[in-house]
């Protein structure tokens, strides 16, 4: 059982907070966190285009948006692109997953695991968990009070520092910041608990087993480089790749492989849409930002939005860029 990009990529609102203040200062250490300068130059490019997966949704004369986001992003991509920034700025409520504002956020990811459980599904696992702790300059002792999956889902978003991706600088937080600039309100489409809900293995034989899977990827690099294509198709609005996803990621070898993607990705699709479809019938026109890998799948949102009523157009955004 492997940590799928999508399970890495969902703890980012709590790393953004969190991960930070477990970090040490080393020479061999990931790349730190953009600095206000770094933002403030991506931000600034004059080549700024559209990137990521946009749907027009009509129903009932509205029109609203849904958004295929990433939870990690570079300092160059942060800024919208000009069709983006239309589509938000024409709504009227920006939801998201998670607000990266509620407090009940970092108290659900931060509280403590049973030590007693931890010591169960770490079982031969805690030196590699210290010393991956200590390759990526995280504090062992403050990493230990988490729940195993989020020690080990922290440990690889610190490593995807290592290729410029930072969950500071997550695009759904981005937008988050806008949307407050211009006073529009936020809804949030789940809960936290709900969230750390979903992250978590059926059983602790399950979970043992994603852990050390895990820990393999990011000891060998392999986790990264999932990512990495994740990220760059993201980033080039490369829809085929993304499609595709399950032929690629080899996170989906094993039927324990396959359930857990169900649990992690299908089963939260169709809550989001039905509070979707809820807050549409309520008048207000949305513009819903949700990770990518949730418009992919038989529970794909398009199509759950669309069996709830929404004419549901998918928009071609500007062309991938050459650059790597």
């Amino acid at each position: 059982m492997r940590f799928t990009a999508p399970f890495r990529t969902l703890l980012c609102g709590f790393v953004c907070v969190f991960a930070t203040a477990l970090a040490q200062a080393q020479d061999s250490c990931p790349p730190h966190p953009p600095s206000p300068q770094d933002l403030h130059a991506g931000a600034s490019r004059t080549d700024v285009r559209d990137r990521g997966f946009l749907w027009r949704l009509t129903r009932g004369g509205r029109t609203s948006w849904l958004y295929g986001t990433v939870h990690a992003s570079r300092p160059d991509w942060v800024r919208p692109g000009p069709r983006v920034q239309a589509a938000l700025a024409g709504s009227e409520v920006l939801a998201l997953e998670l607000d990266p504002s509620d407090p009940e956020l970092m108290r659900a990811f931060s509280a403590p695991a049973d030590p007693a459980r931890v010591a169960r599904v770490t079982a031969g696992l805690a030196p590699r968990i210290a010393a991956l702790a200590a390759r990526e300059c995280v504090s062992a002792t403050a990493l230990a009070h988490l729940q195993p999956v989020l020690q080990v889902a922290t440990l690889s978003l610190e490593d995807t520092r290592r290729d410029g991706f930072h969950p500071e600088l997550a695009i759904d937080v981005m937008l988050w910041a806008l949307a407050r600039g211009a006073g529009k309100d936020v809804v949030a489409l789940e809960t936290p608990a709900s969230q750390l809900a979903a992250l978590l293995p059926e059983s602790e034989a399950e979970e043992h087993a994603l852990l050390d899977e895990s820990l393999r990827e990011i000891e060998t690099g392999e986790g990264r480089t999932t990512l990495r294509r994740l990220l760059q198709a993201w980033a080039d609005n490369d829809t085929p790749q993304l499609a595709s996803y399950a032929k690629w990621c080899q996170c989906l070898d094993s039927p324990q492989e396959r359930r857990y993607m169900e649990r992690l990705n299908d089963e939260r699709n169709g809550p989001i849409a039905d509070k979707l479809a809820v807050l549409d019938a309520s008048g207000r026109p949305f513009f819903a930002a949700v990770g990518s890998l949730h418009m992919t799948g038989p529970q794909a949102l398009p199509r759950l939005l669309h069996e709830r009523g929404f004419q549901v157009e998918p928009i071609a955004l500007a062309a991938r860029s050459t650059a790597r």
